[in-house]
């Protein structure tokens, strides 16, 4: 057992590691400080913008770096807010245009083959390897990325649905193979460039239609035949509207920009050298072309041509626009490397602020827009191979972004042949395999359905002048009683009164009471009527049973009684002879 002098001993270094622990320890205002700071932080990191490229690469042309890995060959780099590279794809050469990213799926069509690899973008890894009867030169992806476009070597354009597995083949359109292909935003029309130096207009809808019975009847709408050689670079702007226009670029040195609704030429420019690939801004309000030598070129759409400098030519004037035109070489933005070769691919951030270019030598350079000059080099250290495709991803992260109703878990494979026997109708086997992220029905209201249309319905146009017209008016009162009684069995959803400050607490309070007993009566009233009716419901089969049993034994609704008479009772009408 202790002394007292050991446990006085004992009490006094507790109290003293109880102070100095307390001393250690923030105090609770402090505590909840840090956490409110950390909780912040994680607030500001989830909410913080991120913007991602997509870059792939074609045949390699040397050995990888240290930090590339062997077979890499598609890179999803970080741009903002750190540079850092996240997702790498492996087994895969892509030419130019042959790579095309949905939110779930990245598609790359291979080099000198018919062959498309699907990767997924969830787990990074080589989901499927679809086979094709033709090679394959250029993809697109349209109605809400469940359609992916191939143009093939032989001139023909494939659509695949990606998630029933149809596919619909198109007659040999272009004489050379197809080069370019490009989808307007509202999906409802394709535009395909060949190296015949036409570009075809096709409306999608058409195409995917159960109506068309074969080859011959996949007929494009138009053809644009203002180039004169091939066609190397194509872009549509992204307006939904009608005055939507279409960029193209060709061996021949020059860029147009056209109507793709009427085929009008816009817009001519003479380019100094042959154009390999071009971009539009997101306010379709300049191009940007790379050439041969790697430098890149902005093209003003509105600025005033050299031919006409007194007034600034809208775009939408073509009166002029078969008229060439050179921009001026300092819209041309030189390298301050010339080692770094052709520029094969050029893409465009989210706010057109940032130009990103990919070169033969596998560099990627970050333009600054508004100097025309390069900003950085990407990548510590070069690609082993060509950057034949440059994509900007959607930026991640923004407070209100617009979610998909469909979302497809897998891809299936096309079937060949499977649905063409159609005939105008949805085959029986025709099925969907997509997941639904929401409610179909949950649209929201019709004003927000109507801003995302392309004009208001008439409907809710004049709602909106009815509403206008009865502001400021005195609601009438009617001086019968009993319709004064019957309007307070129904609930008053808006306050008409004179008074338009807010309702206090207990005038809400009494206004609430009042429905509760308007909705009690109403009730009230209805069980009452149902009571009746029940009654009377009553009264009528007693009253017909009393009525059979004075003509006689027997069945009823339409049997053969003894009496000689057929009784279909109160379904039917009554055959009898009787005088009753």
């Amino acid at each position: 057992m202790l002394g007292v002098e050991e446990l006085r001993k004992f009490e006094g270094s507790q109290k003293r590691n109880q102070a100095v622990r307390f001393q250690n320890e923030p105090s609770p205002f402090l505590r909840s400080f840090v956490d409110d700071l950390h909780q912040h932080k994680r607030q500001r990191q989830n909410q913080m913008l991120t913007e991602q490229f997509i870059a792939s690469i074609g045949v390699p042309e040397k050995a990888p770096a240290t930090n590339i890995a062997k077979d890499a060959a598609i890179f999803i780099h970080e741009l903002q807010p750190l540079a850092a590279q996240r997702t790498v794809l492996k087994k895969s050469a892509t030419p130019p245009n042959c790579l095309v990213v949905s939110e779930s799926h990245v598609f790359a069509a291979q080099h000198g083959k018919a062959v498309v690899n699907v990767y997924g973008r969830q787990k990074g890894n080589l989901e499927a390897v679809v086979p094709f009867t033709e090679h394959i030169i250029c993809l697109a992806l349209a109605c809400d990325d469940t359609v992916l476009v191939l143009g093939t070597a032989e001139g023909r354009i494939f659509l695949w649905e990606t998630c029933t597995g149809r596919q619909i083949t198109t007659a040999q359109a272009h004489l050379n193979a197809v080069t370019a292909l490009a989808v307007d935003p509202t999906s409802n029309f394709l535009l395909s460039a060949s190296a015949d130096s036409t570009v075809h207009v096709w409306a999608l809808p058409s195409l995917l239609s159960f109506s068309n019975t074969g080859t011959e009847a996949l007929s494009q709408l138009s053809t644009f035949t203002s180039h004169r050689e091939g066609v190397t670079a194509l872009a549509v702007g992204h307006s939904s509207s009608s005055c939507n226009i279409a960029v193209t670029a060709s061996k021949d040195n020059r860029c147009l920009v056209w109507d793709y609704h009427t085929n009008s030429v816009l817009r001519t420019y003479l380019l100094p050298s042959i154009p390999l690939c071009l971009t539009l801004d997101a306010a379709d309000r300049a191009v940007y072309v790379g050439y041969e030598d790697g430098s890149v070129q902005q093209l003003d759409l509105l600025s005033p041509g050299k031919a006409d400098s007194t007034q600034l030519q809208s775009i939408i004037d073509s009166a002029d626009g078969t008229a060439p035109r050179q921009p001026s070489t300092a819209l041309r933005w030189q390298l301050p490397n010339p080692s770094t070769d052709a520029a094969l691919s050029i893409s465009l951030s989210f706010d057109s602020c940032t130009l990103l270019s990919g070169h033969q030598s596998g560099a990627v350079l970050a333009w600054d827009v508004a100097s025309g000059r390069v900003q950085t080099n990407v990548l510590p250290n070069p690609f082993p191979g060509p950057v034949t495709n440059l994509l900007f991803l959607p930026v991640t992260g923004l407070a209100e972004v617009s979610k998909r109703r469909l979302n497809l878990p897998a891809i299936v494979k096309p079937k060949f042949g499977a649905f063409d026997s159609a005939n105008g109708f949805v085959p029986g086997n025709y099925a969907l395999n997509v997941e639904l992220t929401s409610n179909l029905h949950s649209t929201g209201s019709a004003f927000q359905q109507a801003l995302t249309a392309p004009s208001f319905g008439h409907d809710l146009i004049d709602q909106g002048l009815s509403e206008l017209a009865s502001w400021g008016k005195t609601p009438n009162v009617a001086a019968d009683s009993d319709v004064a009684q019957e309007s307070e069995d129904f609930m008053a959803l808006d306050d008409e009164s004179e008074n338009r400050g807010q309702p206090s607490l207990e005038e809400q309070n009494s206004a609430l009471r009042a429905q509760l007993e308007s909705l009690r009566r109403l009730q009230t009233a209805s069980f009452d009527k149902i009571d009746k009716i029940s009654a009377e419901r009553k009264a009528l089969l007693l009253r017909e049973q009393k009525r059979l049993a004075k003509r006689g034994t027997g069945k009823v609704n339409g049997v053969r009684h003894e009496n000689g008479y057929v009784e279909n009772g109160p379904d039917g009408p009554d055959e009898s002879s009787d005088e009753d």
